[in-house]
């Protein structure tokens, strides 16, 4: 039987390393929490809590690119609280180009947020994400051509 951990991190597409440094916590943590030796201290848990709760919602369909849907959610979510400097997992991130993103760095964050829109799913957006971030940052997030107006109408949604 898997456990809530693992079925996160699977749901989520991380390896363990990936959801350690999501969780700010080492490999090993994570290990032990998917084979039930520990649990994880108060931070993981509430960043964990948090992920959980951001893992479904409404989102809509917007059409496809390249036999791909463009879906984004369509109500307001938490912030995950993510670390300062993170490393997007490879699914997100293919090109090695990029590598750690420094979210204190408002221009770092904004490419960062237009790799998520781009290339994730509406549970990597509400994970990745912060919306009032977002918000703040949308008319310097470089997302594809493709993406502006359904991420522009996504953000009067945030702001609604």
């Amino acid at each position: 039987m898997r456990s809530e951990v693992s079925e996160l991190r699977a749901l989520l597409g991380l390896t363990q390393s990936e959801l350690a440094e999501l969780l700010g916590v080492t490999q090993p943590a994570v290990a032990a929490w998917e084979a039930a030796r520990r649990r994880p201290a108060v931070t993981a848990a509430e960043r964990l809590a948090r992920i959980v709760e951001n893992s479904s919602g409404p989102t809509r369909v917007y059409g496809e690119h390249r036999g791909r849907p463009i879906e984004l959610p369509t109500e307001r979510w938490q912030p995950v609280d993510l670390p300062p400097v993170f490393t997007f997992p490879l699914r997100l991130d293919w090109s090695p180009r990029a590598g750690p993103r420094d979210l204190s760095d408002p221009m770092q964050r904004a490419g960062a947020y237009a790799q998520v829109l781009n290339e994730g799913t509406p549970t990597d957006i509400r994970v990745w994400i912060d919306p009032d971030w977002l918000i703040e940052l949308w008319p310097d997030v470089p997302v594809a051509r493709h993406m502006r107006q359904p991420v522009g109408e996504m953000i009067l949604a945030l702001q609604g």
